[in-house]
């Protein structure tokens, strides 16, 4: 079996009151978000995801369980709120998850 890898990425709306005001496109676009996520967590390739509750400033972070980084970064790239540019990467990089509570 393949070693699997973390990948941690911050991703940030492109607005400081998306979080607050969203539109009727964004609100669609952000179910997709979800939808897609939970299929990637499904596939075991998305480790943890949410988002923060500060609304001053608003950014999501995602952890992907991937075999290399240009799988992870491919994944972040292809979210639908990433593709549709009402979200942005603002980091990327690997992470070593050393303590794990079970």
């Amino acid at each position: 079996m393949p070693k699997k890898n973390h990948f941690y990425a911050i991703i940030r709306p492109y607005r400081k009151d998306f979080i607050t005001r969203p539109n009727e496109e964004e609100e669609k676009i952000m179910i997709d978000h979800l939808n897609y996520l939970k299929s990637l967590m499904n596939q075991k390739k998305l480790y943890l995801a949410g988002p923060t509750l500060i609304a001053e400033d608003p950014f999501g972070v995602v952890i992907f369980e991937t075999e290399n980084a240009d799988e992870a970064k491919s994944l972040l790239e292809n979210d639908p709120s990433v593709k549709a540019g009402i979200q942005k990467i603002a980091d990327f990089r690997p992470i070593r998850l050393s303590l794990i509570r079970k």
